[in-house]
């Protein structure tokens, strides 16, 4: 990769996603415990993952900015805008999750999402480990198997989720809420999965 070459007064290109990592990491364990916890706990902590949600946009603004007086490659640009627009997007989706989980009163969900919660955790210090070294890339060769095994094991989990929902039955308006539940929780993988993909793509085409 091209090095990135910051004005004195201003912080590495790298340091302005290990920031936005971070506040992926912190969504990731507020999502946890909303997840495993009961209806007023959950109204309590959503307000949090709505300021995180918001300060995720804020900082993905911040890193176009500087992306676009960035001496890169229009390639490397666009991949680093889109590492950029993928995390917070994993941080909203997050956020999503939460308001089903608020305004649909959903109840106590399968254990099997939350252990797909606890995977969102550890991609998420994954990817804050990555954005460290963007500007070394090729030490980079084993993060992305790293979240392609975590999502592996997290789209077996929801499949495992969606079948106990199932076996369990009931009322369509318990069901419904339990599974958008689950549709944004299998998104907030996808997105982190996405996420790695970027930074492999930056890895392979600085090779």
């Amino acid at each position: 990769m091209v090095q990135l070459f910051p004005r004195r007064v201003e912080r590495p290109m790298n340091t302005l996603f290990t920031e936005l990592a971070e506040l992926q990491v912190q969504a990731a364990d507020v999502h946890s415990k909303m997840l495993g916890h009961g209806y007023r706990e959950r109204a309590r902590l959503a307000p949090r993952l709505h300021d995180l949600a918001t300060r995720a946009e804020e900082q993905c603004r911040r890193i176009a900015n500087r992306l676009s007086d960035s001496l890169i490659t229009p390639y490397e640009a666009e991949l680093m805008y889109d590492l950029a627009l993928t995390l917070a997007d994993a941080v909203d989706a997050m956020e999503n999750t939460a308001e089903l989980l608020v305004l649909f009163r959903v109840g106590r969900l399968p254990t099997s999402l939350l252990e797909v919660a606890k995977g969102l955790e550890r991609a998420a210090e994954v990817m804050v480990t990555a954005t460290w070294k963007l500007d070394r890339v090729r030490e980079l060769d084993e993060m992305y198997a790293q979240t392609r095994k975590i999502k592996r094991q997290g789209d077996r989990l929801i499949r495992q989720a969606q079948a106990e929902m199932v076996k369990q039955g009931g009322a369509a308006t318990d069901l419904v809420p339990l599974r958008e539940v689950t549709t944004s929780i299998a998104r907030t993988v996808d997105l982190q999965e996405r996420a790695a993909r970027r930074v492999d793509l930056l890895r392979v085409k600085d090779a």
